[in-house]
């Protein structure tokens, strides 16, 4: 396994090795780049432009991506153990088909129009993060943390919700009907829009001036997985 550092590390070494440890690699355009097949470990990629790059088949272990724009990165199949995102730019990605228990965390990051999708993220941490029209359906996403995350018009959909940590979260409804919700940590905000989308009057709370959330709208039971980008509603 080559260790290298940034000095060292140019784009023809990171697409023509298999194996990296230790690697720091800053400001390179790797943009649509395939990625696949490699094994990563300890390495760090700082303000790099990686949309569209593929990753089926690699391995990451403890891995870091810091201010670096991934939209439309294609990770399906790419084996993911503690590899954590922050303050990145993920639009548009699907999230299926990863490896067996995936380890992920996403700090300050743009995950807008993403998808996520029959997945165990249990304990996974969305901190801090923008997430726009994003889809959740069939994930483990018990003990998860969405602390300060903006979640306006996203859809969970068959997702077990239980001690799921929204309580600092802006922009949360999901139907507890339509996933495991017992337990799951909310606002007062989102609390009093599920009451009122069951024909209830909440006290001292008024529906806000543009209506109930889209995603308060039940959608169709046993849906197609999306491909990349905001849910039909």
């Amino acid at each position: 396994m080559s260790e290298t550092n940034t000095r060292e590390v140019s784009i023809d070494r990171l697409l023509g090795e298999d194996s990296f440890e230790g690697l720091v690699v800053a400001g390179l355009d790797l943009e649509g780049a395939d990625l696949g097949g490699k094994e990563l470990v300890d390495c760090t990629f700082e303000r790099c432009k990686l949309q569209g790059t593929r990753w089926q088949g690699s391995r990451l272990d403890d891995c870091r991506f810091a201010r670096c724009d991934l939209t439309r990165m294609q990770p399906r199949g790419l084996r993911a153990h503690d590899v954590r995102y922050v303050d990145s730019k993920l639009m548009g990605v699907e999230w299926a088909d990863l490896g067996q228990f995936p380890r992920l965390a996403f700090v300050d990051c743009v995950l807008d129009f993403a998808s996520f999708v029959g997945l165990g993220l249990r304990k996974t941490d969305f901190v801090g993060c923008k997430i726009a029209e994003a889809n959740f359906f069939d994930l483990d996403l018990r003990e998860a943390s969405f602390a300060r995350s903006d979640l306006q018009g996203s859809i969970f959909r068959g997702c077990k919700l239980a001690r799921t940590d929204f309580s600092a979260a802006t922009g949360v409804y999901f139907d507890p009907a339509a996933n495991e919700a017992r337990g799951a940590v909310i606002p007062v905000e989102t609390a009093a829009l599920i009451a009122m989308q069951f024909g209830l009057h909440v006290a001292g709370f008024t529906a806000p001036a543009r209506g109930l959330p889209p995603a308060a709208a039940r959608a169709p039971e046993q849906p197609a997985a999306p491909r990349g980008g905001r849910a039909r509603r």
